[in-house]
């Protein structure tokens, strides 16, 4: 099951493959979407985001493309998700006083201490994951899918 919405999964693939490249050299948007497999229109939007977000920067110019800002072992999954997906969470609350909304408000209220409790943990998971760790599962994928190959 995938939580994440599918513009938090590219922008995790985008920044997968800018951490596997050369840091020195930037990387255009158009080879991220053929190499992770992105759909073309999607990955300049998830770029801005993820400028805006200071996780990326991006060089003009014919030879311009985006590079990491910073080392990808300082970069957690946390800061990923959050800068694409928002770190609010938005809980409805029922405004009313019929005992219908009354009802509703107290259900509200306590899924919503719940969902709180499910999102903190997911947060504190998310921030033990650095952007390398997950460049080494990459490619410890890829190592094996090579070997099946061979066989």
């Amino acid at each position: 099951m995938n939580r994440f919405p599918i513009k938090v999964t590219y922008g995790i693939m985008a920044t997968i493959e800018l951490a596997r490249h050369d840091r020195s050299t930037p990387l255009q948007a158009k080879t991220i979407a053929s190499r992770q497999g992105i759909p073309s229109r999607f990955v300049e939007q998830i770029l801005q985001g993820l400028k805006q977000a200071g996780i990326v920067r991006s060089l003009r110019g014919a030879q311009g493309g985006y590079i990491l800002s910073q080392d990808p072992r300082h970069i957690t999954l946390a800061e990923l998700v959050n800068s694409m997906n928002g770190t609010d969470v938005s809980s409805s609350t029922v405004h009313g006083t019929t005992e219908h909304s009354e009802n509703r408000l107290v259900s509200n209220t306590i899924l919503s201490t719940i969902w709180a409790q499910v999102q903190e943990a997911e947060q504190a998971v998310l921030r033990v994951i650095s952007l390398q760790s997950l460049v080494e599962q990459s490619q410890k994928l890829e190592y094996q899918r090579s070997l099946m190959y061979h066989i």
